[in-house]
């Protein structure tokens, strides 16, 4: 059996071992992800599900999980994407993302921002994608608006995964 580290794991644990920074979650260990107490080169893969954008400092945060993933190991992350169009209309509206998520948001990436943070910590990136979310009832307007060329497909997203292994 391969060890898993699930960072920010919150109530729904993803791995053998799940890491938090709060008690109330479902975590075995409680602690700032900056910070692993794992020795190096310990787990087969780490995944991290909506955290990064939380991270005050998202290149150490990925630098910590580099260390304690073994040689071929793989890392999986979701995070916010910058592009999706609610960003745009909630700036619009006056209200930016940083003000919005306030009290545990530190920033949103576009995938181009995260793949070089990933490549900075010292993965190499295996895959990224988009990731679907659920049918709005926007989504007829927004298809037409990328088919006409208003908008880029990107927008539709709101959150993007990285795979990428040591």
């Amino acid at each position: 059996m391969s060890d898993v580290l699930d960072v920010g794991c919150g109530r729904n644990k993803h791995g053998s071992i799940g890491i938090d920074y709060s008690k109330e979650s479902d975590a075995d260990v409680i602690a700032d992800a900056h910070f692993l107490r794992f020795r190096d080169s310990y787990f087969d893969k780490v995944v991290s599900f909506s955290v990064l954008e939380h991270s005050p400092n998202p290149l150490n945060f990925l630098r910590e999980q580099h260390r304690i993933l073994k040689s071929n190991g793989q890392i999986e992350v979701t995070t916010d994407n910058a592009q999706f169009y609610l960003w745009s209309v909630m700036k619009f509206r006056g209200v930016k993302h940083e003000s919005y998520h306030a009290t545990d948001h530190f920033m949103v990436f576009n995938p181009e921002h995260v793949l070089r943070l990933f490549r900075l910590a010292g993965f190499k990136i295996r895959t990224w994608r988009f990731v679907s979310r659920k049918r709005r009832k926007m989504d007829a307007f927004l298809a037409l608006l990328i088919k006409i060329g208003i908008l880029r497909p990107e927008c539709y997203y709101q959150m993007f995964e990285v795979l990428a292994a040591k």
